[in-house]
């Protein structure tokens, strides 16, 4: 844990480790709000740990480039598949009380992640959806139109069957996370396409005629709910400010394990200020779950925070300043631990 008085940099540092693993900050925020006030550019360097040594630098302000054991890569999927990291953080992607679509975008990069085969049917799906749009925009022909959307539902019952597979693992997950969060966290879709092809298909024809072809189409994969029930209710208007942060970091733990079984690798787990709104003893219960967990976490909290006795927990008070000088930075460890 790193701890350390209001804008000491400790969001800055877990800001910089995700940078190394996924080549763009979790705030995303953009270049120049990623550099210090009398800095043009930023440069990051880390030695990260997998089977061996992994020397990883992102450098940025003008665009990031990014270099893994001195190359620079092309594609950012390269560094996400080899150092996964994964952070939860209030300036972050919001989970459990954000917008349905920030949920869906999450669900899309983990399904993306655990099952790179459906990458094909993800990329041919919003082609077609694009194509369609065109055509329809243009006056295109019935037949052209019919064509993209009979690929379109063939594309879109894959994403569809794969997503459940993949909130099935998620929800028997986090029912051994009961414990921590208190009350059953349980995650579904509420689905915009009907299961049976046809039905589908005639609802983009019903869609056609009825002269909205020119709006948004709210038919189909691209749309749809991603619902966070908490104790059966809806944990964005039922849950506390305390139970939402314990169900999000069940439901990052989740995702931790769900990538191990698919990849192999258990990600790096960082969380932002997260002992916020708990109480004594469910901070306490929180801490002792992380110390359990089998991956690497990275975590940050105020000055003063003090740690229940007998955890193995490493502590670290951070005082450079947000701006400070870079050559009093020390070196932070950082590992990619193995699954067995």
């Amino acid at each position: 844990m790193v701890i350390g008085e209001n804008g000491s940099g400790k969001t800055s540092l877990l800001e910089a480790v995700f940078l190394m693993g996924h080549g763009r900050s979790f705030r995303q925020a953009r270049d120049p709000a990623l550099s210090r006030w009398d800095s043009k550019g930023f440069s990051i360097t880390g030695k990260w740990t997998r089977y061996g040594p992994l020397h990883v630098g992102v450098s940025g302000g003008n665009g990031n480039k990014v270099y893994l054991q001195g190359r620079q890569l092309q594609r950012r999927t390269e560094l996400t598949e080899t150092l996964p990291v994964l952070a939860e953080s209030p300036q972050g992607a919001r989970l459990v009380d954000g917008v349905p679509g920030e949920r869906r975008r999450w669900l899309d990069q983990m399904m993306l992640y655990c099952r790179p085969d459906v990458a094909r049917h993800y990329h041919a799906y919003l082609r077609c959806l694009m194509q369609r749009g065109r055509l329809l925009r243009r006056g295109g022909s019935i037949d052209e139109i019919e064509v993209w959307e009979h690929q379109m539902i063939v594309h879109g019952s894959v994403l569809m069957q794969v997503r459940a597979g993949i909130l099935d693992d998620l929800n028997r997950i986090l029912e051994s996370e009961i414990p921590l969060s208190e009350a059953e966290v349980r995650i579904s879709i509420r689905s915009t396409a009907p299961e049976e092809k046809e039905t589908w298909f005639n609802r983009l024809v019903a869609q056609r005629k009825n002269g909205v072809a020119r709006g948004i189409l709210r038919i189909g994969p691209h749309c749809d709910r991603i619902m966070i029930d908490y104790g059966g209710r809806d944990i964005r208007s039922c849950g506390s400010r305390g139970q939402q942060k314990l169900a999000a970091v069940a439901v990052r733990l989740a995702e931790c394990a769900v990538r191990r079984q698919h990849r192999g690798l258990i990600p790096l787990l960082l969380l932002d200020d997260c002992l916020e709104a708990l109480d004594p003893s469910r901070q306490q219960r929180l801490l002792e779950r992380l110390a359990s967990h089998s991956g690497q976490v990275l975590m940050t909290g105020p000055a003063g925070t003090r740690l229940p006795e007998g955890l193995e927990i490493d502590c670290y008070t951070l005082t450079v300043p947000a701006y400070g000088n870079r050559d009093e930075i020390k070196p932070v460890t950082i590992s990619v631990e193995e699954a067995a």
